[in-house]
């Protein structure tokens, strides 16, 4: 096997994994499962979480992510190339963030969730986007 398809299996391997184990978290989340939840939702000033999301879309964010999964494990299909930029593209918006409450833009704050956006999910955001990109322009040879 060529080196830059090992390579490009290696991205690809480590994109699916990355975005499978979050939509199993947010499927978890779904069932009712509270590990986690709390620190992973941002909170409003008065301490509790500025929004709780339905199960059902909770459910929502999980297909989105194992679709993206799925999407990295037929990355060699040029057919796949949009849709990977598209997926690229929404971690890179979330990594950037809103001006308020996440991402690079988030405007302070000292909670929970804020102290974990800055140090692991904007990061792992960025990374999913790098890796995506590798995907959607990347060479296979």
């Amino acid at each position: 096997m060529p080196e830059s398809l090992t390579a490009h299996r290696t991205v690809s391997v480590a994109a699916a994994l990355l975005t499978g184990t979050l939509a199993t978290l947010h499927v978890y989340w779904a069932a009712g499962g509270q590990a986690g939840l709390a620190a992973a939702l941002p909170e409003a000033d008065d301490g509790g979480a500025r929004f709780t999301p339905s199960p059902v879309m909770t459910l929502g964010v999980a297909t989105g992510l194992t679709s993206m999964s799925a999407a990295t494990l037929s990355a060699n299909s040029l057919q796949m190339r949009w849709p990977l930029r598209l997926t690229a593209l929404v971690f890179l918006l979330r990594a950037v963030g809103d001006g308020r409450t996440v991402g690079l833009t988030r405007r302070g704050g000292q909670s929970v969730f804020a102290r974990n956006d800055a140090r692991l999910y904007t990061p792992l955001c960025l990374l999913l986007a790098a890796l995506y990109s590798v995907l959607a322009f990347g060479r296979r040879d």
